[in-house]
């Protein structure tokens, strides 16, 4: 007998509880010395305030934070543009209509995800990406109603296909039971059904125990078994299946599903055939974490050593006994018969080695985490940097470290994150009617990140071209015909696609055209016209002359003629 819709997905998650077994160990470390509450293991869930007690130094915090902003902002701003859609063919892209149907299209994929939680699920998730090596969420709705369901590590188990792509998700989640009752019970017109859960659920609905947890498992992957010919959700290329987690028999709460992969799963580093990532910040610095925080503690113990030593004195004392309170003295005789008044206790301790090192530890804590590379304008010495090519020039270094990481997000994350809005606007009929060039020659569109970090890494193409035109502009002055050389149209649209500058500041190569071609045509006439004008004396003599001449006879031989010209 074959298995059950929910036996193969229990069979499944049980081989991805296991290949995920072997990274928990150091997630718990991640989540106990850098950012305390990120982690839900076993279907944990918080309870109170974040557990800081094993953190004496929050330096890995605030670097971390720094890095989860500075990936935000630099990456995917809702504060400036940060994508573009081009065609493959680039004489495609310069025709007017094309460039106006793609600037419609990305004006409003931005604002569908300015309208929805996206930007604040990335700002979560790059901070999971360097604490734990990688982030996970689901887009789910169409149109307006998109919306994306952040995960917390720990809730979730992933699996790639043959092309490294995540395109299996599972997640355990607890919901309450007002929220499964919503979602799986009620009905638009408002009938209830309860075949689908558990005499639970039903117990604990009708004693009025709406915030109880129900412990609720979900999978999305590709369909294996599908009838193409249905076009209903439970026959979809991707399947979203819910499930109660615990409860006995094959009873499913929902079979749904997608028309396309709508899982965002980037991975900060992938090694091999690895699922989740490595190399991350919080994997890098967490020895020099606990190195800072057994630095501190030692540091903290030294002041209060200096603050309170340790004391020794007679047991003769023991009966009297001493104060060590400020200003108070204690009356004491001294058997050596030294007079006068002393301190209790002299206290000594060399703590600036100490502090040096942990000056040092948390300089390199920030370096690991990136935080001088995203504080750099702020923090740089002298004047600050005025382009991206200036910063680009101070921080080369880092940003080439930095550079596969961006490349990693943008092919996993930004990437497939407009192509599933694209697809859900296209979908909901919000997108304008594309050129008939664009549908007849079936041209294919690409998507460009235009934002603050992937212009760094390309600043090197805009400082080429300022290089060489400001090279063929002091040749100019010596061998004027060199401009002949250089096409600047061409060198405007290079770093206009550069610097990421919108597409309609640029004129299409066919508008420049006919700018051009009327330009040079008013010029001609007014050539003309000025000819014109200046022939006009020459014209009106002329005709003088030829009047004269009629008059003349031919039998006068000529003193007429000079008559009337005034020479006789």
């Amino acid at each position: 007998m074959a298995p059950s819709i929910r036996q193969r997905h229990q069979s499944r998650l049980e081989g991805m509880r296991e290949e995920r077994s072997y990274y928990e160990a150091n997630w718990r470390d991640y989540d106990k010395y850098i950012a305390p509450g990120r982690l839900r293991l076993n279907g944990q869930r918080r309870k109170g305030e974040r557990n800081m007690q094993d953190i004496l130094d929050e330096t890995a915090l605030l670097a971390k934070r720094t890095f989860q902003s500075g990936m935000h902002s630099g990456l995917t701003s809702p504060a400036r543009p940060w994508m573009k859609l081009r065609t493959m063919d680039p004489d495609m892209k310069e025709f007017g209509p094309v460039k106006d149907y793609l600037y419609h299209c990305e004006q409003i994929i931005q604002h569908v995800m300015r309208g929805s939680n996206v930007y604040n699920a990335l700002h979560s998730a790059y901070g999971d990406l360097g604490l734990f090596g990688q982030s996970c969420m689901l887009i789910v709705g169409d149109g307006p109603g998109l919306r994306a369901i952040p995960m917390m590590t720990g809730q979730y188990w992933i699996a790639q296909n043959d092309k490294g792509r995540v395109d299996t998700l599972y997640r355990q989640i607890k919901m309450t039971v007002e929220q499964v009752v919503g979602k799986f019970v009620a009905k638009a017109n408002g009938d209830m059904d309860w075949s689908r859960v558990s005499n639970t659920i039903k117990t604990l609905w009708d004693q009025g125990k709406y915030d109880s947890w129900i412990d609720i498992c979900h999978a999305v992957e590709p369909r294996k078994n599908r009838d193409q010919s249905k076009k209903t959700k439970a026959h979809k290329p991707f399947a979203s299946n819910y499930w109660e987690d615990g409860q006995s028999g094959d009873g499913m709460l929902s079979e749904n599903g997608f028309d396309f992969n709508r899982i965002l799963a980037p991975r900060y580093e992938a090694d091999g055939e690895d699922v989740y990532g490595s190399g991350h910040p919080g994997e890098v610095s967490l020895p020099a974490v606990k190195q800072l925080q057994s630095e501190q503690r030692m540091k903290g113990q030294g002041i209060d050593k200096i603050v309170r030593p340790p004391m020794q004195g007679p047991s003769s004392l023991r009966a009297q006994g001493v104060s060590t309170l400020p200003g108070k003295i204690n009356y004491i005789d001294d058997p050596s018969g030294r007079a006068g008044l002393r301190p209790v206790m002299e206290v000594n301790l060399r703590l600036g080695e100490l502090a040096a090192d942990i000056q040092d530890i948390q300089n390199r804590i920030d370096k690991i985490w990136y935080a001088d590379l995203f504080f750099a304008i702020t923090q740089m010495q002298g004047v600050q940097p005025r382009n991206v090519l200036e910063l680009t020039q101070r921080k080369e270094e880092q940003l080439l470290q930095l550079g596969p990481v961006v490349e990693r997000q943008i092919h996993e994350q930004t990437n497939p994150l407009v192509e599933i809005v694209f697809q859900t606007c296209e979908e909901a009929g919000l997108l304008p009617e594309p050129p008939t060039e664009l549908v007849e020659r079936e041209e294919e569109l690409e998507i460009e990140n235009i934002s603050l970090l992937a212009q760094a890494q390309r600043a090197v193409a805009t400082g080429s071209i300022e290089r060489l035109v400001g090279f063929a502009g002091q040749i100019l002055s010596v061998k004027p015909d060199v401009a002949d050389k250089l096409d600047l149209d061409q060198a405007i649209d290079e770093y206009a696609e550069a610097i990421g500058s919108p597409s309609t500041l640029i004129k299409s190569d066919d508008d420049v055209k006919a700018m051009r071609d009327e330009r040079e045509q008013q010029m001609q006439a007014q050539q003309q016209a000025s000819m014109a004008s200046q022939m006009m004396p020459a014209v009106k003599d002329g005709a003088q002359a030829a009047h004269l001449m009629s008059q003349t006879k031919a039998a006068d031989d000529g003193d007429n003629l000079l008559a009337q010209l005034g020479l006789s």
